[in-house]
């Protein structure tokens, strides 16, 4: 559905001004049902029409040549899931129009830094396909402090465009004579298989088909559409100008592409070393022929390129390479035997079904897990990749919907007011900067949503840390377990005050924190031992410190052992408790 345009910041509100729909109209009819807000703005001079929906970083969508912002139909649902997701029509295209003077490369590159600086709160990645690839990659070349990541999928302007014969003779008939027959000609040679495109598309190609013949027939659109390509999409792009794009860049190509053939992609992949994916039964349009192939695709090349560097602002390598590294054994023996407090935590928050919730640092998903079980529409964020793939594979083996993103809990890219509901369970207490973390916290939620923070109390209470100081001790007799002034990031929210302050701080109302006892069985010292060594980085740093010898360290574990015994009752499980405290603020 389309939608007015709400929320903007006060520099679109200057630019701006809602669109009303002809009820009807092709346009209309073909982005029925696709959920996007539509809105005009005016940037260097022409006024832009921009589809815009979803929650989340944000991702910018180019189109190709003739085309429209409606033609990302296919790949919008998947991708406002997780993204705040901005496509607009390039000038002179769909329904952006310039009345005063023709357009040349400056100012179409002044064009798109003036949206990205109108819509986007944080540097966006910059899908670009076809005509718009090549306008992108410009762009990056000059402002690649500007993008998070730069997607080129079929793109010109890697090489002279030189399209095979027949696609060439195809599009200068449609281009001449832009009716029904010569359009589907055309889409033969964009398409790989049109005929299943057109099955699978049912209703919608027909949309799509009358809308780019509404568009390809008014005369004023020609002049400027020729313009970019001259100027874009036909010469090649210079070496050295492509070697300027600093920002991670990324090529999805159809592997049966006409227009741009795939060998292009090969060679600019091996000149500028930037990682090329290939979508099967697809020509020059994968995000319409094969979108699900291609959101996969873009999601995975994101994760893999742009996540793990050091352009996102995450945490130093060294700290996310601690959490990659204890991940599995995390997973294996302190996730599972979480799940109640994070149940505990959430019914506390009233988290229902329907709710949009996210879970901040959130591990292998202690809270997740159990949030997405009650039917909340949730997210997952954590600085550990490996975290979020073992989150990944639990909630797939349950059948659970659980949208992850590797992301710094001190700067969420999402927008303000995006969910219900924001949590973080043993995570945002290990931040350095804790108080920002919770300010983040709070910034997305909604007004009269709630802040969510479970964090452990008083150390001195821990059970499990008791255990672990008496162990240590009977090799280190003087080992007093780690310094607590100040204290370790594990406890920097132990004081109930201290947590109720942090909350009402970030302007948080109606806070309250309880503490609540955690109660956890161990059959066996090792289980314990595990258990503790798992639990956090800071843990094999304490023991390191101590250069303990491995014959050091099995008496350790012998002295579990026996500790655990001597709690256990009648041969069972000894029961460790931990007072945990659990603070809920409303915005």
């Amino acid at each position: 559905m389309i939608t007015s345009d709400a929320g903007m910041g006060p520099r679109q509100e200057d630019a701006a001004r809602e669109r009303t729909p002809t009820t009807g109209g092709p346009r209309e009819r073909l982005l029925a049902g696709v959920s996007v807000s539509e809105k005009t703005l005016r940037l260097a001079g022409i006024s832009t029409a921009v589809l815009d929906g979803g929650a989340g970083p944000p991702i910018m969508l180019l189109h190709g040549p003739g085309e429209h912002a409606a033609k990302w139909l296919r790949i919008i649902p998947d991708l406002i899931k997780t993204y705040h997701v901005i496509a607009p029509d390039l000038p002179g295209h769909g329904a952006s129009e310039i009345t005063d003077g023709p357009i040349d490369a400056d100012r179409a590159l002044a064009w798109l830094g003036e949206l990205i600086e109108s819509v986007c709160p944080t540097p966006p990645v910059l899908v670009g396909q076809i005509l718009g690839g090549a306008i992108a990659a410009r762009f990056a070349a000059a402002n690649s402090n500007r993008l998070r990541c730069l997607v080129l999928s079929d793109a010109l302007g890697l090489a002279p465009f030189q399209p095979v014969p027949e696609f060439g003779a195809a599009l200068m008939a449609f281009v001449t004579h832009p009716n029904e027959e010569n359009h589907d000609r055309l889409w033969q040679r964009c398409a790989y298989d049109l005929d299943t495109l057109r099955d699978r598309m049912g209703e919608s190609w027909d949309r799509l088909r009358a809308y780019n013949l509404d568009r390809a027939q008014v005369p004023g659109l020609k002049p400027i559409q020729q313009s970019l390509m001259e100027q874009f999409g036909l010469p090649a792009i210079t070496a050295a100008e492509l070697s300027r794009i600093s920002v991670p860049t990324i090529l999805i190509w159809g592997r049966h592409d006409l227009a741009t053939p795939l060998p292009v992609a090969e060679a600019a992949s091996a000149r500028y070393g930037w990682p090329l994916h290939v979508i099967d039964n697809a020509a020059d349009d994968p995000p319409i022929e094969q979108p699900d192939a291609f959101c996969r695709t873009l999601r995975a090349a994101l994760r893999e390129t742009v996540e793990a560097a050091s352009e996102t602002g995450l945490a130093p390598a060294s700290t996310r390479d601690e959490w990659d590294r204890i991940a599995p054994g995390y997973d294996r023996t302190n996730t599972e035997t979480q799940m109640w407090l994070g149940s505990e935590g959430l019914r506390r928050a009233g988290l229902r079904a329907g709710m949009k919730f996210l879970d901040v640092a959130s591990g292998s998903g202690a809270l997740s897990i159990p949030a997405a079980r009650s039917g909340a529409e949730t997210f997952a964020i954590d600085q550990s990749t490996v975290m979020l793939e073992l989150l990944g594979e639990r909630a797939n083996k349950e059948a659970l919907r659980i949208e992850t993103l590797v992301m710094d809990g001190h700067a969420l890219v999402f927008h303000d007011n995006s969910f219900d509901i924001a949590g973080s369970q043993f995570g945002v207490m290990l931040f350095p900067d804790m108080p920002r973390g919770i300010r983040e916290m709070a910034r997305v939620v909604r007004p009269g949503g709630r802040v969510l923070v479970i964090a452990y109390g008083d150390p001195h209470q821990i059970d499990f840390l008791g255990f672990f100081v008496r162990a240590v001790q009977s090799v280190r007799p003087n080992f007093e377990g780690p310094p607590m002034n100040p204290p370790p990031l594990p406890f920097q929210l132990r004081n109930p005050e201290r947590l109720c302050q942090e909350l009402t701080a970030a302007g948080l109302r109606e806070v309250s924190v309880e503490t609540i006892t955690e109660s956890t069985a161990f059959r066996t010292g090792d289980e314990l031992w595990d258990w503790i060594v798992w639990s956090n980085p800071i843990v094999e740093e304490v023991l390191g410190d101590l250069e303990l010898r491995e014959s050091e360290r099995g008496t350790i574990r012998r002295t579990l052992n026996r500790m655990v015994r001597d709690r256990a009752d009648d041969g069972g499980s000894a029961v460790l408790t931990n007072p945990i405290n659990v603070g809920i603020g409303v915005k």
